[in-house]
């Protein structure tokens, strides 16, 4: 006998009423367990992590792959496949991942109404990942590093004029932001723009560059990289800004003569380290009963974790005598801790705002089952509770961020006669320890031009740290 027929009996009326309370709750249930997948989305990474610490990049992928569940969570699937691409050294499929995740974040960049409306009544997962603004400026970074080693200086031109414009857009929306004047970015669109031989566009985004170091320094305890140092030297030298020079000088209390200077008919290898792995999002929580109404809420936010890394520094050694150790030029940890800071406030006003919600809907729910009499009364009381249940259950914070971005970059530059060259990568721990080793054979050196080469370390070290 089907429900429906069932409870045209009025005989039944008492069974059809629990009936009803049963499907109810398995839907409601059925839901609110649905629900929790994205919340748990940091804490499924330990897997990924542990390949990638392993250099079992395929397995790293595969796992990714397997990842891949939620529409809702495509562009972190995209942004993590091409960085694990890259640390494979699959710089071409890296960027078609890459240009795939761009173009889906440009789609939901004017955010759905319907699921702006959802993450009011459950919680903020429930929103397709469009990206945090730090990780739209790293995938236009990545992008041109990738076409950089591929020798497409060209097309990494167009990811440096797309980053300018990318900052400049965020700088007249949050112009206290960290990320809308991104030093290293500004450096590397400047590098991008020397080798392109754009000697004014260099010298004005290595400027940039330079105050926007200045200007974090004291957050971040970055120095400004003595590499810019010496390129405001000689780029103020070669545009003939002899005051500008001057300037410098005072100011760096060095001599661009007593460095070892660019000679016009050596190359140089530009290398760049990506350290440890960017700080991975925990939920912190509060459950508590309303004093008022005395239905039971929650209150889920975000916060930051940094990973444990075992490297500070690297030394490239090119030959017997050109050797070089690598300069801090990027903390991504530090970039993304004031991302979720300069976002939290709305975040605690949309949780809130859930809360209110539903505290209003188990109210109304409560009321609604005191109005009844003997079993209906009784099965509405127990629905009621159970939307408490979910309404608990349901609340969580949103712990997605792109997890395969180092903890921070650093980068190396050694003058280098035009030749082919064997090139050794040595990590040095806290102690100046040598911690392991990279080797990067058959680097050809061009005169007059820069030769760009990255390497990925991640540590097998992976618990993490609250700060």
């Amino acid at each position: 006998m089907s429900a429906e027929v069932f409870c045209k009996d009025k005989m039944n009326s008492s069974l059809c009423i629990w009936l009803k309370f049963l499907n109810y709750c398995f839907v409601v249930l059925a839901i609110t367990f649905g629900l929790q997948g994205c919340a748990t989305y940091s804490s499924s990474f330990g897997t990924i992590e542990r390949d990638l610490a392993a250099q079992k990049y395929d397995a790293a992928l595969l796992s990714i792959e397997n990842e891949a569940k939620s529409p809702k969570d495509r562009v972190l699937y995209l942004l993590n496949k091409g960085m694990v691409l890259r640390m494979k050294r699959d710089l071409a499929g890296s960027n078609v991942a890459f240009e795939a995740a761009k173009t889906e974040m440009d789609r939901l960049y004017a955010s759905s109404v319907s699921e702006n409306a959802l993450s009011v009544i459950v919680n903020d997962s429930t929103v397709s990942y469009s990206g945090d603004n730090y990780e739209r400026v790293m995938l236009h970074l990545y992008m041109a590093l990738n076409y950089l080693e591929l020798g497409k200086t060209d097309s990494a031109r167009v990811e440096a004029l797309q980053l300018d414009a990318k900052l400049r857009e965020f700088s007249e929306k949050s112009p206290d932001s960290k990320i809308s004047d991104d030093a290293f970015t500004l450096y590397l669109t400047g590098l991008i723009y020397e080798e392109g031989g754009e000697w004014s566009d260099a010298m004005i985004s290595y400027r940039s560059a330079y105050n926007a170091y200045k200007k974090h320094m004291a957050s971040d305890a970055e120095a400004v990289p003595s590499m810019l140092k010496i390129d405001l030297m000689r780029m103020a030298k070669q545009q003939g800004l002899k005051d500008e020079l001057d300037k410098y000088k005072n100011e760096f209390g060095i001599e661009l003569s007593n460095n070892k200077g660019v000679d016009p008919s050596d190359g140089e290898l530009v290398f760049i380290l990506n350290n440890g792995l960017a700080p991975i999002k925990r939920e912190k929580s509060l459950t508590t009963v309303d004093p008022v109404s005395g239905i039971l809420v929650r209150i889920a936010l975000p916060y930051y974790e940094s990973r444990n890394n075992n490297v500070v520094a690297a030394r490239i050694i090119a030959s017997d005598d050109r050797r070089t150790a690598t300069e801090l030029v990027e903390n991504i940890d530090a970039i993304a801790k004031s991302n979720l800071d300069s976002h939290m406030p709305a975040i605690i006003a949309r949780s809130v705002a859930r809360m209110m919600v539903k505290t209003a809907s188990s109210k109304t729910a409560q009321q609604a089952a005191t109005n009844n009499n003997n079993d209906a009364a009784m099965v509405g009381l127990l629905a009621a509770l159970t939307m408490q249940v979910a309404v608990v259950a349901t609340e969580r914070a949103d712990t997605r961020s792109w997890l395969t971005l180092p903890a921070n970059i650093q980068m190396g530059r050694v003058s280098l006669s035009p030749g082919s060259y064997s090139v050794k990568v040595e990590l040095l721990g806290a102690d100046q320890q040598i911690v392991a080793t990279q080797d990067y054979p058959g680097i050809v050196i061009r005169k007059g031009h820069k030769t760009f080469l990255s390497g990925h370390w991640v540590s097998n070290q992976l618990s993490t740290i609250r700060r």
